[in-house]
């Protein structure tokens, strides 16, 4: 993935435009769409996701509107639908969330299987995840396990083999967040620290493969555009393990007009083939740098 000086600082310079996901765990699309007319806010169905709204005018209307804060809208970037579609949870299902505060991805889940998968959130954080708790309650999310514990040790903590799916939504240089303009985004930048993300996203995603069934689906993403954290990370599982199988994302991408090509080599190491199926998206006015893979366990 090779651009220019010029090409990077464009992409930097990109607005965002956010987006709003309509939560039918609170109430009927139809219905809250007209509560949204009747506030002036006029949003964009997202083509690949029938809950996700593109927010074109009166962001703040609706931040501020009963629609928030009842649960019934919740508002965030289009890129964090990704993983959940990746994901396709499913009544009955056992998941795990591995990293889930502030609950929004894990909200996603419960009404993606309609309140009828078996959840388990975990936090390192208990400030974090009691703000997780609050988050779900008021988005009207059911059948939620809550646990407290580092996730580079969950192995110790929950059953070997235990769930049908995880995300693994991990945490990340957020590169795909940033802008130029924004001082603060860089003051925590540097590649010492992509490295030490790099090892904690390893130890992680270890600790997924380890709890996940056989048969059962780990999805992995980030909000970085690095990739040692993202295409090395995969990279790493697919070496370390003979039973991963990766799950071309092709019909998410074609769908996405920000997609790039996958990493297939980086800083002279290159990477397993099958890394060409994971999902890297650029950043752009609607939808934030992403990166996405899908998982099996043979």
């Amino acid at each position: 993935m090779q651009i220019s000086a010029e090409e990077a600082e464009q992409l930097l310079r990109i607005g965002r435009q956010q987006s709003a996901r309509i939560n039918t765990l609170k109430g009927d699309q139809a219905a809250i769409d007209a509560d949204m007319q009747a506030l002036a806010v006029t949003t964009q169905q997202v083509q690949w996701l029938p809950e996700g709204r593109f927010v074109i005018s009166s962001l703040q209307a609706l931040r501020d509107s009963s629609l928030v804060e009842e649960g019934q809208v919740y508002i965030q970037n289009a890129a964090s639908w990704l993983p959940i579609v990746a994901l396709q949870p499913q009544p009955g299902e056992t998941i795990l969330d591995m990293c889930a505060a502030p609950g929004g991805k894990t909200s996603h889940i419960a009404q993606q299987a309609v309140n009828g998968a078996f959840i388990t959130a975990n936090d390192n954080s208990r400030p974090r995840l009691h703000k997780l708790q609050r988050n779900l309650e008021r988005l009207g999310v059911e059948n939620v396990t809550f646990t407290l514990h580092d996730a580079t040790r969950l192995s110790h903590h929950l059953e070997p083999e235990s769930f049908d799916k995880i995300l693994l939504d991990a945490p990340c240089s957020g590169e795909g967040m940033m802008t130029l303009d924004t001082k603060k985004d860089f003051e925590s930048w540097s590649v010492a620290h992509i490295q030490r993300l790099q090892k904690l996203q390893k130890k992680l995603i270890v600790q997924a493969w380890k709890l996940l069934k056989p048969g059962g689906t780990l999805v992995y993403s980030t909000c970085t555009m690095a990739p040692e954290e993202n295409e090395a990370v995969i990279d790493y599982l697919l070496r370390h393990n003979d039973d991963v199988e990766l799950h071309s994302l092709n019909e998410l991408k074609d769908q996405l007009s920000n997609k790039v090509a996958s990493v297939k080599e980086w800083n002279g190491k290159v990477y397993d083939n099958r890394i060409r199926d994971t999902l890297r998206l650029a950043p752009s006015p609607q939808v934030e740098a992403f990166f996405v893979a899908k998982l099996r366990k043979g």
